[in-house]
């Protein structure tokens, strides 16, 4: 193989290396988010969900808190803000909660509510596979939105938000990670799933497209 073959060689590898990485897409919409989601994405409204001291158990993963301001006490199945039904499940800053699932997902969907209403909050979600997202940004928000029309007295809902994630790669955990402190935080309506593996972006494929190519014009004028 000639010197230049070689390059080629190396230059289609860093391409590849370069540009088939994680990409992490992030929704605030649940719309959005589950018209994006990969098909046969479960569905978990935590219903049957078993809670322990320090976890809580359902259908394909679990729910846990680390830290010593509120876990084990401010922490497991509650009926506040729930979505879908009658439970939520929950946990308090400035402890952490993650959610472990059994086998590898690349999309993952819930409902966030009663956070930043002691004091502005960022929410971090930290992935298994070393990539984060922003779940909620310096938000502030009430327990409860309140209808202003009828004087503050009556209520339109619960204070809740949407966060998704689709990765490229495959992770096992999502971990939620708080700003502030003492705001109790809940999940409801959690969607999850695997979409298989991923295929480069048309970009990629043009680039090594091109590489492919120059390996082919180098081996034909070698040969003549």
């Amino acid at each position: 193989m000639s010197k230049y073959l070689k390059y080629l060689v190396a230059a289609s590898a860093v391409i590849v290396a370069g540009q088939v990485q994680a990409a992490v897409s992030t929704y605030s919409n649940e719309a959005a988010f589950g018209a994006a989601a990969p098909a046969g994405a479960t569905f978990e409204s935590f219903e049957t969900a078993v809670a322990g001291t320090t976890s809580v158990s359902f259908t394909g993963g679990t729910f846990s808190c680390s830290g010593s301001a509120y876990c084990p006490g401010f922490f497991g199945i509650n009926t506040d803000l729930a979505n879908t039904g009658s439970q939520s499940v929950f946990f308090a800053s400035p402890d952490s909660a993650t959610f472990t699932f059994d086998t590898p997902i690349n999309a993952f969907g819930i409902m966030i509510g009663g956070a930043g209403d002691v004091a502005p909050i960022t929410l971090d979600a930290l992935l298994s596979n070393g990539d984060s997202a922003a779940a909620l940004t310096d938000y502030s928000g009430s327990f409860w939105v309140f209808n202003t029309n009828a004087g503050g007295g009556a209520s339109d809902g619960p204070n809740q938000q949407y966060f998704g994630v689709i990765d490229t790669t495959p992770f096992t955990s999502v971990t939620f990670k708080p700003s502030n402190i003492d705001d109790g935080i809940f999940f409801d309506s959690m969607t999850y799933g695997a979409s298989g593996t991923p295929i480069p972006e048309p970009a990629t494929l043009t680039l090594l497209g091109l590489a492919l190519g120059g390996l082919g014009f180098m081996s034909r004028k070698k040969a003549a």
